[in-house]
């Protein structure tokens, strides 16, 4: 299942040669901050992750899945009520074993909400 267009829309993308600025409307109204939790919304971990994976899988034009976890912080509560615009930057790779070697940060207004580095097949 796809959030992009449901949970966010991409407002403005810039690729470059090795990497990825999306700026990205979160959907505060979204079902998922229903559950995650009534009456405080927090953008959940995965849900960050699975957002990462789309806008790479849509950059590169082919479907990507994580392989491998090297670093994963959560610095920052992500509510979507009070930072509704995000930006997230990606700096990536491809190896030598024809993976991508991927670093990620999720942030808005000097606010660095999550940093990432992973592998995505």
């Amino acid at each position: 299942m796809s959030l992009k267009d449901t949970f966010y829309t991409v407002k403005s993308l810039i690729v470059e040669e090795g990497s990825v600025q999306a700026s990205l409307m979160l959907n505060a109204e979204h079902a998922i901050f229903k559950g995650h939790f009534p009456g405080n919304p927090v953008t959940p971990g995965v849900v960050q992750l699975e957002i990462l994976g789309e806008v790479l899988s849509d950059v590169l034009d082919q479907k990507v899945s994580l392989k491998t976890m090297g670093n994963c912080k959560f610095l920052a509560i992500l509510n979507p009520e009070v930072n509704t615009e995000i930006e997230v930057k990606i700096t990536h790779s491809l190896t030598e074993e024809n993976t991508h070697k991927v670093a990620a940060q999720f942030g808005a207004e000097g606010i660095t909400f999550t940093k990432i580095q992973a592998e995505f097949n």
